[in-house]
C-alpha cells in the first residue's frame, strides 16, 4: 500500500466518522444571534481632572516619596571615559591580500 493511499484512506474515514457524528446529533438547533447589549452609565472618575493632568507630568517616584530627580540622577549615574581606539595594524591585511590573488 503507498504512503497516498493511506492517507486518502485515512482522510477520507476521517470525514465519514464526522458525517457520522454530526448526524447522530438528535439536539441540533439553530445558532443563538448575538444580541447587542447597551452598556449602562459608567460612574463619573474618582479623581479630578487637574489631578490627573498633575500625576501625567509626574514620575510615580517623586509623587510617591518625594525625591528629588536631580538629586537622584547625580548620585545614581557616572560619567565613563571614553577611551580611543588604536588603529589596525595594516601589516596582517597586506600580507593576505598578495596571498589571495
Amino acid at each position: 500500500m503507498s504512503k497516498l493511499t493511506y492517507n486518502f484512506g485515512f482522510a477520507l474515514g476521517v470525514v465519514a466518522r464526522e458525517f457520522w457524528r454530526a448526524m447522530k446529533k438528535s439536539n441540533i438547533r439553530p445558532a443563538d444571534q448575538a444580541q447587542a447589549k447597551s452598556h449602562g452609565l459608567l460612574p463619573p472618575p474618582c479623581v479630578p481632572d487637574s489631578m490627573v493632568r498633575e500625576m501625567d507630568h509626574l514620575p510615580a517616584m517623586v509623587r510617591a516619596k518625594g525625591v528629588d530627580l536631580n538629586l537622584w540622577y547625580a548620585a545614581n549615574t557616572r560619567v565613563i571615559e571614553k577611551t580611543t581606539r588604536k588603529p589596525r595594524s595594516r601589516g596582517k591585511a597586506q600580507q593576505l591580500t598578495p596571498a589571495a590573488c
